[in-house]
């Protein structure tokens, strides 16, 4: 998708079209055109969104708003991986609890998967079955299945449970509790890209379990530009992804006894 972003307090500006996800080799260059408007802070809201193009629509509730630009590449970056099922569990949940918040958004991505969205009433066998699959977390043994009976799982689930209507189908949400992964601040790690490895960077004064991590990855695809993967990457601090590039010397000092 591309969102149109301009600088609410300088509309004067002028606009810039961001192709979402960002790329990490287009990081850069996107930054650039935010800058140039004055926006694009790495904590602040101060994106506008004007418009979406080529967008899910549950996303249309951010057009209008203010919106940190490292949280929607990372909500984009979130759908992006989604097949098709998980798409329309995300949007029927989104559409279900009335969420327009972004965080709130983001942490659905992690959720929504426990839901279960039937838009089609003719094949209750694979409701069922699907269902059977949204509240064991997505995993079930080939005997499992074997002996379940879909059908009339999907009628238990029809009879017993109230289903809310949404323009996405019928969800029932089987208890799901909307995830607080994402506190707000602390963009949880997650590979988009190829990347060879990830690394999680603290402060030594930062309890066991803290969440002020920095993410820096080292791209696999920049080996084909002749970049070392040990010497090229970009970090992710506080969910922004920043270029960095450093070399190592040609010949390492020898040492003398």
């Amino acid at each position: 998708m591309v969102a149109i972003l301009k600088n609410d307090d300088h509309p004067e500006y002028g606009e810039v079209s961001i192709p979402l996800p960002i790329k990490a080799s287009e990081y850069g260059h996107c930054m650039d055109l935010l800058s140039s408007l004055g926006i694009g802070d790495a904590l602040n809201k101060d994106c506008q969104v004007e418009e979406f193009t080529r967008a899910y629509p549950t996303l249309r509730c951010l057009e209008g708003c203010k919106v940190n630009i490292d949280e929607l590449d990372y909500l984009a970056k979130r759908l992006d991986g989604f097949d098709a099922v998980e798409v329309s569990q995300f949007q029927a949940m989104a559409d279900k609890l009335k969420l327009t918040d972004m965080k709130d958004l983001i942490n659905l991505t992690f959720s929504c998967q426990q839901a279960t969205v039937i838009a089609d009433f003719s094949d209750l066998e694979s409701v069922g079955r699907a269902h059977y699959m949204n509240t064991h977390d997505g995993c079930a043994s080939a005997e499992e299945l074997d002996n379940l009976d879909g059908e009339e799982t999907a009628i238990l689930l029809i009879e017993d449970n109230e289903g809310t209507i949404t323009r996405y189908g019928v969800v029932y949400d089987n208890g799901m509790q909307l995830s607080q992964l994402y506190d707000g601040k602390n963009l949880p790690c997650y590979h988009h890209e190829n990347d060879c490895i990830s690394v999680g960077l603290t402060s030594r004064l930062e309890p066991r379990d803290t969440k002020n991590i920095t993410w820096v990855y080292a791209q696999h695809h920049m080996a084909k530009y002749g970049l070392s993967t040990t010497d090229h990457g970009y970090a992710a601090r506080n969910g922004q992804e920043v270029i960095y590039e450093y070399s190592q010397p040609e010949h390492e000092p020898e040492m003398t006894m």
